[in-house]
C-alpha cells in the first residue's frame, strides 16, 4: 500500500471591502487537488454562511405546483409508459423492457450512445429525497445491471458502462418523475477514461490500487471517511467535482458485473442514507454516476466507484450552479468543506 498525500495550498486576496466600511480585507482561499485527477477545488472561508445565496432553499410549494402541472402529461405516470416507452428487441430483452417491482427499464427516445436506457423508479410522479426507499432503488440497480449483462453478452464490444441520475429539473432532468440513466458503449466516457488511465499509471507507478489506497489512506485520517457498509467505503471528496460530494468505493468489484447480492443492497440503503442527509442539509436536487471499468476482463488498477452531488434547489427561475469555473476550468467551488460534510452525513449510518 502506497500513502495517498492530499495537496493543499493557501492565497491571499486583498482588495478595500464595501461591506467592511472600506477597509483592506485579505481573504483567504484553499486550493485543494485531487490525488489522483489534479482537479482543483477552491474554498473561501468568506462564503461560510452564504450557502442560501449561491443555493437557496426549496421552493416546496413551486415543486408541488410543477409536479402537478406535469403529471397529466408525464409518460411515466399511470401505468402510459405500457403504450407511450419505447422497447427494445425481444433478442435482448424478451418483451422489450425490464419491470422489477415498482421499476421500469426502457430504450431513451434520444440515445447518446448504442446502449442508453431509462430505468423509472416508482409510480410516483413527486418525491423528495427523503421519499426514496432502498427496496425501489435496489430494484432500479439490479435491472440497470441486469441491462448492461445482456448488452454485453448481445455484443462484446459493449465493455464501458455508467449508471447515471439527474434528479429534477436544476440538475438536468427533462422529466420530474424520478428515474436514472445508464449508458453503454464500446468506449469510456470522458471521464471515466480519465480516472481508468490515472488509475492504471498509478498501479504501474506504485505496484498498488489507487483506489484501495485512497480508502486506507482516509481511514488512516478519518476526517473525511463516513462509514463502510458491506464492500462499499462511503467518503467525503477530498477535492470535489460538485456540491458536497459523496463517493461509494468498492473493496472488491472492478466492474459493475463482479457485484455481489449485497452490494446492490449495501448500495440502494447507503444511497438513501446520503439522500436523507441532503434533503435535511436543505437540498432537494442531485446527480449521480456510477464508474466501472472495462466489463471483458477483471482490472486489479481499479475499483467501481459513485459520485454523487447535489445541485441548485428547486426554485422558480433557479441559477446555475454550473458556469465558466465549472464548465470551462473544470474547477468547483466547496460550499461545505469535506470535513464537515463528513461529519454530518455519518450522523445517517
Amino acid at each position: 500500500m502506497a500513502v495517498i498525500h492530499f495537496e493543499r495550498w493557501h492565497q491571499k486576496a486583498r482588495f478595500h471591502n464595501p461591506l467592511k466600511g472600506g477597509i483592506l480585507d485579505t481573504q483567504d482561499i484553499e486550493v485543494r487537488l485531487d490525488p489522483l485527477t489534479g482537479h482543483q477545488s477552491m474554498y473561501s472561508s468568506a462564503l461560510e454562511g452564504k450557502t442560501s445565496i449561491l443555493f437557496p432553499e426549496t421552493d416546496y410549494d413551486y415543486l408541488s405546483r410543477r409536479a402537478e402541472e406535469t403529471r397529466a402529461q408525464c409518460f411515466m405516470c399511470d401505468g402510459r409508459w405500457n403504450s407511450t416507452t419505447p422497447r427494445y428487441s425481444d433478442a435482448l430483452l424478451p418483451g422489450g423492457r425490464l419491470v422489477k417491482g415498482e421499476t421500469v427499464l426502457f430504450p431513451n427516445l434520444f440515445p447518446l450512445a448504442a446502449y442508453h436506457a431509462v430505468v423509472m423508479l416508482g409510480e410516483s410522479h413527486r418525491r423528495l429525497l427523503n421519499e426514496f426507499t432502498p427496496s425501489l432503488v435496489r430494484d432500479a440497480f439490479c435491472s440497470s445491471v441486469e441491462f448492461f449483462r445482456r448488452c454485453y453478452e448481445s455484443d462484446s464490444t459493449m465493455r464501458y458502462f455508467t449508471l447515471n441520475a439527474n434528479f429534477l429539473l436544476p440538475a438536468g432532468a427533462s422529466v420530474i418523475h424520478p428515474h436514472f440513466q445508464i449508458i453503454g458503449s464500446p468506449f469510456p466516457a470522458t471521464h471515466q477514461r480519465l480516472l481508468l488511465e490515472k488509475s492504471l499509471a498509478y498501479y504501474e507507478d506504485k505496484g498498488s490500487c489507487y483506489w484501495i489506497d485512497l480508502v486506507e489512506s482516509e481511514r488512516a485520517l478519518k476526517n473525511r471517511c463516513i462509514a463502510r457498509t458491506g464492500d462499499l467505503e462511503w467518503l467525503a471528496a477530498f477535492s470535489p467535482l460538485g456540491v458536497n460530494e459523496i463517493d461509494a468505493v468498492w473493496l472488491n468489484a472492478t466492474h459493475l458485473l463482479e457485484w455481489t447480492e449485497d452490494d446492490f443492497t449495501h448500495l440502494a440503503d447507503g444511497l438513501c442514507r446520503v439522500l436523507r442527509a441532503y434533503h435535511d442539509m436543505k437540498f432537494s436536487t442531485f446527480n449521480f454516476a456510477v464508474f466501472s471499468g472495462p466489463t471483458h476482463r477483471s482490472s486489479p488498477e481499479f475499483r467501481c466507484v459513485m459520485r454523487l452531488v447535489n445541485r441548485q434547489n428547486m426554485v422558480n427561475h433557479h441559477r446555475t450552479d454550473d458556469y465558466y469555473f465549472q464548465k470551462l476550468l473544470k474547477n468547483e467551488i466547496i460550499v461545505n468543506p469535506p470535513e464537515q460534510l463528513a461529519e454530518f452525513v455519518r450522523g445517517y449510518f
